[in-house]
């Protein structure tokens, strides 16, 4: 079997993922000690403003816990990655995102980048960096 680049792997990851195949995502491309973190871990702040950013979500239960707290709340209007680098021990993706609040119909709209951290030709975990102010206020009632 041909062994994926870095690249290559965070895209089957993400592709898995969309699909809603956490399994295939993370028995695939994932290392089991996989850790996710969305803004700045350990940052008490940044989770009252947003209950799933600012925390570490730990292996394929946290990540789900995380896109099932997400989506709960936010309708996708547009995902879409834009630029992949490999920079050796990571995989940069940078990106867009629309989003729509279920319940404030308001837009969260931001530019995005992710870091996935490479092991092994695994993915052991990332950070995701976005306009959390702009998802924060999104979720305000008026």
């Amino acid at each position: 079997m041909k062994t994926l680049t870095n690249i290559q792997t965070v895209q089957k990851f993400l592709e898995a993922q969309y699909a809603g195949d956490f399994d295939r995502a993370f028995q695939s491309y994932a290392q089991p000690n996989f850790k996710w973190i969305v803004g700045s871990g350990g940052n008490e702040i940044l989770r009252e403003a947003i209950p799933w950013a600012g925390c570490t979500h730990k292996g394929k239960e946290g990540y789900i816990r995380l896109t099932t707290l997400l989506f709960s709340e936010f309708e996708a209007l547009e995902f879409e990655p834009k630029r992949y680098s490999d920079a050796g021990e990571c995989v940069f993706v940078e990106g867009h995102f629309t989003f729509r609040h279920r319940q404030t119909g308001k837009i969260a709209d931001s530019d995005w980048i992710a870091r996935f951290d490479m092991r092994d030709g695994l993915i052991g975990g990332g950070q995701f960096y976005e306009n959390t102010a702009g998802v924060a206020l999104a979720r305000k009632a008026a």
